[in-house]
């Protein structure tokens, strides 16, 4: 049975990006899943350079490069000159938004904000941020996260959240739009600077990247922050064979109150797997981000945590490395497959639920280097 997994989730109509990503589309989907594992043949083709650090105990694999994951020069405005351009904006508030033609102070309030700017080495343009993950310094530059950090959690208050705007003098600011977003919160901002709310759900992170590069005025070098992650994860997939290999993600130590679960599918990481067609375990099989039921032909089997090789994704709190030490020291743990085979890598939780090309870029990067690699032991 042939399953098609889509690269990126597009929306029909929405500029260069979509128009783009239509034409590559076909070039990284379309594979059939498979249920068996590598061959020893594939070891050796494909061998994983791992590196020495190391997380509760067990191999931490860590592709990304904080000094290295923003662009080293700023993508070329494309609208250069003074005044205004209308973009639009995803609510609440207008639908559309006047912001500077090119902005040189801006107010980046959510990760993907934060993560495309980055990409598009703007990052000396960002006066300040919000939402940034506990453990972003594992792919984000210092300089990123030293920048004042606004707190919109709930019970924020407005008022005080746009005097503290209005401090940093922002010329534009781009806010996450989820779906508790107090209209009031936007409103005013608005009153500090043009505001832009885009999709802040991780399953429009490519719409949301393509709507932040609009109002950053490169909506062009958006569209090849895109392609580009599309190209990485035909890459992928051709050099990994992913389809025949059973993946399983799991979150360990999340503050759930499992030790260890299945990964959400509506994480960059399930959704990566997806774009580069790797092979899932029955119990955790996915389509656009949704989990979906196990085929007839392929019953659940063992434990529904096990694969051929086990993605953990841990981070996120202070106390995450000594509860999932605890949790791959259980008996549970050690009676997985991949555990005794010493396939289990551990991944950074502010990566794989990260939002954004430069997140996306690391994931794919974790997924070539460790998907038919062995940990070695210690």
């Amino acid at each position: 049975m042939n399953e098609t997994v889509p690269v990126l989730r597009r929306r029909p109509g929405r500029g260069y990006a979509r128009r783009a990503a239509r034409v590559a589309l076909p070039l990284a989907a379309g594979l059939a899943l498979a249920a068996c594992g590598p061959s020893p043949v594939d070891m050796v083709e494909y061998p994983v350079t791992t590196t020495p650090s190391r997380m509760a105990g067990e191999e931490l694999q860590r592709s990304a490069e904080p000094e290295e994951s923003c662009a080293p020069a700023p993508a070329p405005a494309e609208f250069p000159g003074a005044g205004t351009r209308r973009v639009d904006s995803t609510g609440p508030g207008p639908d559309s938004v006047a912001v500077p033609r090119s902005p040189e102070r801006i107010l980046a309030l959510g990760v993907g904000a934060v993560d495309t700017a980055c990409a598009l080495g703007l990052q000396d343009l960002v006066v300040g941020t919000a939402g940034l993950p506990h453990d972003a310094a594992v792919y984000l530059p210092d300089p990123l996260l030293a920048l004042p950090a606004l707190d919109l959690g709930g019970g924020a208050d407005a008022a005080g959240i746009a005097d503290s705007s209005r401090g940093l003098a922002p010329d534009l600011i781009v806010l996450a739009g989820t779906a508790d977003l107090d209209p009031a919160l936007v409103d005013v901002l608005s009153g500090v600077a043009p505001t832009v709310v885009y999709p802040g759900d991780v399953l429009d992170w490519s719409e949301a990247t393509e709507s932040v590069a609009d109002a950053y005025g490169r909506p062009r070098a958006g569209g090849d922050l895109l392609l580009d992650v599309i190209d990485r994860a035909r890459v992928t997939e051709g050099a990994t064979t992913p389809s025949d290999t059973w993946v399983s993600l799991v979150s360990v130590a999340d503050g759930s109150g499992e030790g260890a679960r299945v990964q959400d599918p509506d994480t960059l990481g399930s959704l990566m797997l997806e774009a580069v067609d790797a092979g899932r375990p029955p119990a955790q099989r996915t389509r656009a981000g949704v989990r979906v039921p196990p085929l007839p032909e392929s019953p659940a089997v063992g434990d529904e945590l096990d694969g051929d090789v086990i993605f953990a994704v841990v981070g996120g709190r202070p106390e995450s490395e000594e509860a999932a030490r605890e949790v791959f020291t259980s008996d549970r743990w050690r009676e997985l497959d991949a555990a005794g085979a010493n396939r289990v890598f551990v991944m950074d939780r502010a990566v794989w639920e990260g939002a954004g090309p430069v997140a996306a870029r690391a994931v794919l990067e974790d997924i070539r280097k460790s998907i038919n690699g062995i940990a070695p032991d210690g």
